[in-house]
């Protein structure tokens, strides 16, 4: 009767070991901020997340852009601040733009991409309109049009995360 008791606890053991070993090899191999390399991060509760980078301009060298999300999730806050400064022009012409953002769900490409989509209020209040950046991973982003669609060019519309 003893042995059948070392026995029973011995394969017991044996099989606690194999799912431990088994879970271990199955986990999503993890990235250097400890996330899947396929999640994206939606920014944390009252956090500020900026991202940077030139993007292409027609009549001039270049949009500078800067990017900041803020976002207070106790208030349901989420605004933005977005700064542009256009390179070449008189004096590099600055705009800056500000409201509310939000995350969706989804494009017509890709039904689980996440898009920022920044709202402008104009004047009118019925005359508002949308900026669009697609989230390519956890530390870029990238501009599209008001139909979340990419554009089709070479030219690079991608914003970059600043570290935290």
């Amino acid at each position: 009767m003893l042995t059948f008791f070392k026995y029973h606890d011995m394969r017991n053991f044996i099989y606690f070991l194999l799912i431990i070993v088994l879970a271990a090899c199955s986990a999503n191999k993890k990235n250097k901020n400890g996330t899947s390399d396929n999640q994206i991060l939606l920014p944390d509760n009252n956090s500020v997340t900026v991202y940077e980078g030139t993007l292409p301009c027609a009549d001039c060298n270049g949009i500078k852009t800067t990017l900041t999300l803020f976002q207070n999730k106790s208030k349901n806050q989420y605004t933005y601040r977005l700064h542009e400064i256009y390179l070449g022009t008189d004096n590099d012409k600055t705009f800056d733009t500000y409201g509310k953002w939000n995350a969706l769900k989804g494009t017509q490409e890709d039904p689980k991409a996440i898009v920022y989509q920044l709202s402008i209020q104009n004047e009118d209040p019925e005359d508002s309109d949308v900026i669009n950046y697609l989230v390519i991973n956890n530390n870029s982003v990238k501009l599209i049009d008001d139909e979340m669609n990419v554009f089709e060019t070479k030219a690079n519309y991608t914003l970059i995360r600043k570290p935290d």
